[in-house]
């Protein structure tokens, strides 16, 4: 399932962030792949404070 949305860049952020993404395949992707890794670390810092993980075998 896929949901879309707009996203609004301030002036001000617009040229740094175009130069931060001069090698992705595009802005979007970019910022795709950016929000996923967000998502990712969030979910794993939850899953942290609720069991904390045993990592020795």
């Amino acid at each position: 399932m896929s949901a879309a949305f707009t996203l609004r860049i301030p002036d001000a952020m617009d040229k740094p962030l175009r130069e931060a993404v001069a090698g992705a395949s595009s802005l979007n992707d970019y910022i795709l792949r950016a929000v996923r890794r967000k998502m990712t670390l969030d979910a794993a810092r939850k899953l942290a404070c609720i069991a904390p993980l045993d990592l020795l075998i």
